[in-house]
């Protein structure tokens, strides 16, 4: 047994060096700095990436259109709405969240995730919560293990000058699929009283609600209200909740919707928990790749952003990405907007998708010569 443990390690040994040898360069994440956001000059600019949906392979178009929209917009903070990547293997799943994290974190920007239906189907996404806090600025957690899902939490926003908390934003799971009731799931009611929790511990601390955005993944059930319910005549129409509606906005939203909603099929009270609360401005998801608008109901937004996702169903009419402007002057308001991807006239897109795919090779060996030499150490001191 013993001779045969040196040989494996020797095998491994050979080919973690020959792996190295193909390398470009090591990927090193440090440990996770937590920067303390705050407007900046009066301003905050959030950039929103929507079901990046990737595996380890991304698409050289999606990364391109990313670099271009940091490099355009200047954000202060970048959310990651969910479906970020798809992939069962560890040292996969890890090069897929690398080529995503890259062009935030090399320009020193802090970011936060919360995790959609498939970002957790083959991997755990507490292991993924983990990895993307291994990255310098990342600035979610999970605020208490002991809730349904992974990674809820919020984060304060303090004022220009840093004195005091004058935002929040809250970064919840909306889980993956109903095993119960069946279609997508919801979000649960420990969750919610979490949120009520906190909010009220946080008017408690400054003296007042805190106006606030609410990231999540998969859309409230509510959103059905931005909907023309149907005609007789219509065609093109879906019943939800006891009613029909044509896939069309009505004059409560603007934007563009390509899709049908995909709400649970159990409405979990989340919505009505916000509006007793009365401090969520906007609710700020993905889930939908063709649907980009901004509707109201009952005083809350829905802030619907486009998929940016080229690996996944997409429209290239409206696949881009999401921005969102606050003023520290008017807290009530904010400007919400979506860039596609046309607009940047990209004209060599087989160029970009060769040159992905080779970066792609560079972090898929990066992180199969780390998981060997982890392997080779844990054997080393068995």
């Amino acid at each position: 047994m013993k001779k045969m443990s040196k040989k494996i390690l020797a095998l491994l040994l050979s080919l973690v060096m020959a792996l190295s040898c193909m390398v470009f360069a090591s990927a090193e994440t440090g440990a996770a700095e937590t920067p303390q956001l705050q407007f900046n000059n009066g301003q905050l600019k959030i950039v929103v990436f929507a079901d990046c949906q990737d595996d380890v392979f991304a698409d050289g178009r999606m990364v391109e259109m990313m670099n271009k929209a940091l490099d355009n917009e200047q954000p202060d903070l970048v959310v990651f709405t969910g479906d970020n990547v798809v992939q069962g293997l560890k040292p996969l799943n890890e090069a897929a969240i690398d080529q995503i994290i890259e062009p935030v974190v090399s320009r020193g920007i802090p970011f936060a995730v919360t995790f959609g239906n498939h970002d957790g189907e083959h991997f755990s996404k507490e292991s993924m919560l983990a990895y993307y806090q291994s990255y310098p600025g990342c600035l979610s957690y999970d605020a208490d293990p002991a809730l349904t899902g992974t990674g809820n939490c919020n984060i304060p926003v303090y004022s220009s000058d840093g004195s005091e908390i004058v935002y929040n934003i809250w970064m919840i799971d909306s889980n993956m699929y109903d095993e119960v009731n069946g279609g997508y799931d919801y979000v649960h009611q420990d969750q919610l009283d979490w949120y009520v929790r906190t909010s009220e511990a946080l008017e408690a601390q400054v003296g007042h609600k805190v106006p606030s955005l609410v990231f999540q993944h998969i859309v409230v059930p509510e959103v059905y209200e931005c909907l023309r319910e149907a005609e007789a005549g219509d065609t093109n129409t879906r019943e939800y909740m006891g009613k029909t509606y044509a896939l069309e906005l009505n004059d409560s939203a603007e934007g563009y919707l390509g899709e049908f909603p995909c709400p649970p099929t159990v409405n979990g009270g989340q919505f009505d928990t916000f509006l007793s609360r009365g401090d969520v401005v906007g609710i700020v998801t993905g889930h939908d790749h063709v649907n980009s608008f901004v509707g109201s109901y009952q005083g809350i937004d829905f802030i619907q952003m486009p998929g940016i996702t080229f690996s996944s169903y997409g429209d290239d009419a409206i696949r881009g990405y999401g921005v969102i402007e606050l003023s520290e002057s008017d807290l009530s308001e904010y400007e919400a907007y979506s860039v596609q991807y046309p607009d940047f006239g990209f004209a060599e897109d087989a160029a970009l998708v060769l040159s992905g795919f080779l970066t792609s090779l560079k972090y898929m060996f990066e992180r199969i010569v780390a998981s060997l030499q982890d392997l080779l150490s844990m054997l080393a001191a068995a």
